[in-house]
């Protein structure tokens, strides 16, 4: 048996030691223990972490329930339970897809909208502890993590 993560208990690999593997333990206990984001939004949307996220993920356009499930990675009758219960909240609206009237379509109502930019502000807010990283840095972690 090869060496393991002392707090995971987890084997390591040989890309997986080292500073790699303290680099990593410290992104997941910033992303994961030290700012729950995830908490942050449930707390002031008044709805599970998932139902916030389905809402943010309507404010670029309406969406099928199956076209949400992929963006989720969920199962469909999972998300159509969802949107039901936000649907009875007055926070989204089902309509008629007028290519194919067996689908429907979710759209956000006026509410559900203020509702999904509240979270996603939430959850956009970098952490504290980003201020204090330079530009020079963040560009460097930006590369690094090759976002856009």
């Amino acid at each position: 048996m090869g060496p393991r993560d002392r707090r995971s208990n987890r084997p390591t690999g040989a890309r997986m030691t080292g500073d790699a593997a303290h680099v990593w333990r410290e992104m997941r206990a910033l992303m994961l223990e030290k700012h729950d984001t995830r908490r942050a939004v449930a707390d002031a949307t008044g709805m599970s972490f998932l139902r916030a996220k389905l809402l943010t993920k309507l404010l670029t356009g309406d969406r099928t329930v199956t076209e949400l499930a992929e963006i989720l990675a969920s199962d469909a009758p999972y998300v159509s339970l969802n949107v039901r219960e936000l649907e009875k909240r007055g926070l989204v609206v089902r309509t008629e897809d007028p290519t194919d009237r067996r689908r429907r379509i979710i759209g956000l109502t006026d509410t559900g909208r203020l509702l999904a930019e509240k979270a996603r502000a939430i959850a956009d807010a970098p952490p504290p502890e980003f201020t204090t990283i330079s530009a020079e840095d963040l560009a460097h972690l930006r590369r690094i993590l090759q976002l856009p």
